[in-house]
């Protein structure tokens, strides 16, 4: 089956950037100048990989997609932070084509459709409280962000580390449904219950939104590398938060259909490169 044009799933892994040298300035000039100085604001150098890689992703991929010159290319956010295209009139891209950037640890992810709401989430499976805090400690902290199905997946691995692999799946999940939906503080976790689809492969889910099964959502959970797992998810337009006063999409162009399936092509994750940023 052909992959739909607007389906993409881009990553970097900004791990081995360096901050002093003459790419990284080079790939810093890109940007607008108020960016840059949203870039450098940041004190740590891995910050400032994370951010910049963040906002190049951004406009690299809808260079790609729709032949817009970088220095046209209009990054703003909503009310609630998430990042989108501003659009110039006359534009080629569809005008339900949305996507979603997200990083943890070394690792940035952009995902894009315009079929389905799309939110994207970054965790680094490797990271673990503080050497004085035990397992339990830890999960007692986060007793009413999960389920009791959802407790009963994280703490049936075999080990320590897989239940920590586990809830950091979880979580992941649940954060891009957030951030499809584009919700603002307030949401209660508990709400959005995850359950393992049994597929050969692939691991799939559904998700149940207070209690009921959502089937018009469709997730994905892919490792990307030993250390970086990333959900995507797929949702209805309908499902937009405030869809009313939303500036993502024109109030006179705002989807109305989805179908779920529609977004199955392809779960294959394409890494870009430094080389591949610079213009």
């Amino acid at each position: 089956m052909a992959l739909h044009p607007t389906h993409c799933l881009r990553f970097v892994d900004v791990a081995a950037w360096d901050s002093s040298s003459i790419e990284w300035h080079r790939l810093l000039l890109q940007l607008p100048d108020h960016e840059q100085k949203q870039v450098t604001r940041f004190m740590f150098a891995k910050d400032q990989k994370l951010a910049l890689s963040s906002r190049l992703l951004q406009r690299q991929l809808i260079h790609e997609l729709f032949g817009v010159k970088y220095d046209t290319i209009d990054i703003v956010r909503t009310p609630e932070n998430k990042p989108y295209w501003n659009r110039p009139p006359g534009n080629l891209a569809p005008s339900s084509w949305n996507y979603n950037v997200s990083h943890h640890g070394t690792i940035v992810a952009i995902a894009s459709d315009s079929r389905a709401l799309v939110g994207v989430d970054v965790v680094r499976l490797t990271d673990r409280p503080h050497r004085k805090t035990s397992i339990e400690e830890f999960f007692r902290a986060f007793a009413g962000h999960f389920n009791a199905g959802e407790w009963e997946y994280i703490r049936g691995a075999d080990d320590e580390d897989g239940q920590y692999v586990h809830f950091y799946r979880l979580w992941s999940l649940k954060e891009a449904y957030i951030k499809a939906v584009g919700i603002g503080l307030g949401f209660s976790l508990l709400r959005a219950e995850f359950v393992r689809v049994n597929l050969i492969g692939e691991e799939q889910w559904n998700l149940l939104l207070d209690g009921e099964l959502s089937s018009d959502w469709r997730f994905t959970s892919t490792q990307v590398d030993a250390d970086h797992l990333v959900s995507v998810a797929y949702g209805p337009f309908s499902a937009m938060w405030k869809p009313e006063t939303s500036s993502i999409f024109h109030a006179d162009k705002f989807p109305d259909v989805h179908n779920a399936t529609k977004t199955e092509e392809s779960t294959s994750w394409q890494e870009w490169r430094l080389q591949d940023l610079l213009r």
